[in-house]
């Protein structure tokens, strides 16, 4: 499977970083608690300027996209923690490299989202404030800065 966001090594980087340990090793459970995080956090990041309603559509949106590994993305009317909660048990379900598949497939279908609507500077902005994730690396001379 190729990348969603290929274009942008950078942010899967960030992906990886955000799913921590459970990406190299972790159980499905463990995995699915660590894409719950980051999906959480962003989504309260997200809330801040856009409300839920919209959060919540970009997050079905994102389980749209990354249909491969979700079967039923649920519905607009849910609220956000019953989507999550269905998430969580969806992932629990596979088996750990599965759910590690599945979990980065939704994450990058998220943040690419992200970026074809606000860009790559806010979108970098916004996953380093939610995820913690440690700033870019500084950008080569020649490359000019869309701040």
């Amino acid at each position: 499977m190729q990348s969603l966001i290929t274009r942008s090594p950078i942010l899967h980087v960030y992906i990886e970083a955000a799913l921590g340990q459970a990406w190299k090793d972790g159980a499905a459970g463990d995995v699915a608690a660590a894409a719950e995080h980051a999906l959480r956090a962003l989504f309260a990041e997200l809330a801040s300027l856009i409300g839920n309603d919209a959060v919540r559509a970009l997050y079905l949106r994102a389980l749209h996209v990354s249909v491969l590994s979700f079967t039923r993305p649920g519905q607009a009317s849910e609220p956000m923690d019953a989507l999550l909660a269905e998430f969580r048990q969806n992932m629990r379900d596979r088996q750990p490299v599965e759910a590690r598949r599945a979990a980065l497939a939704l994450l990058e279908s998220l943040v690419a989202l992200l970026v074809s609507l606000i860009g790559q500077p806010l979108t970098l902005r916004l996953i380093t404030s939610a995820w913690r994730s440690p700033p870019a690396a500084p950008t080569k001379s020649g490359e000019k800065r869309h701040d």
